[in-house]
């Protein structure tokens, strides 16, 4: 019930009001003049065009609330179990996707030096959030009023919009870094 009620005050109930209107006039027509046509001649064109463009007003409000509604809802990243390697992460190097720069990281074992050959596609992961492709710097993200994102660089004029956020993004840069990883670092059988 509770999803039914703003149904009906928001869209419904204006709908109907709306007809209402011209149903009104047409039934008071014929009950009063017994052409149903007759009250539409007599009211001028100009009044039928304001109730137009205040029904059209109020289609254009509506689909706009719903759409800034739909913006202040979270946007957080995809929940993630967060795992840190015993000697934590080292920059194993970086990669140019979605027109900006992302950071690959490798762990770092404290027993040993950083050997690619010891490390294995399935250890990498990639720095959230990317770089900037002009300064390096870290990029902000924020929705977009018609869908999708918008990437900023705060210490340049570099911005992107892009379909989708950064963190979707994140997850195909790394399939296409632990596929190159494999290519070099997997022994040919």
């Amino acid at each position: 019930m509770k999803a039914i009620n703003p149904l009906l005050d928001k869209i419904l109930i204006p709908i109907v009001l709306g007809f209402l209107i011209p149903i009104a006039t047409v039934v008071g027509s014929k009950f009063s003049t017994g052409d149903w046509l007759v009250w539409f001649s007599n009211v001028p064109i100009w009044i039928w065009i304001v109730i137009g463009a205040l029904i059209t007003a109020w289609i254009i409000v509506i689909a706009i609330r719903r759409r800034i509604s739909k913006l202040r809802e979270d946007d957080h990243s995809p929940i993630q179990i967060i795992s840190m390697p015993d000697g934590g992460w080292a920059e194993a190097g970086k990669i140019g996707y979605a027109g900006v720069y992302w950071i690959v990281l490798a762990p770092k074992n404290p027993w040993y030096e950083l050997e690619p050959k010891r490390i294995t596609a399935r250890d990498l992961d990639m720095d959230t959030p990317p770089r900037c492709p002009k300064c390096e710097t870290e990029i902000e993200q924020s929705k977009s009023f018609w869908g999708g994102y918008v990437w900023k660089c705060v210490r340049c004029d570099f911005q992107k919009r892009n379909r989708d956020s950064y963190y979707r993004e994140k997850e195909r840069a790394l399939k296409v870094v632990k596929r190159e990883w494999e290519i070099k670092y997997t022994p040919k059988r």
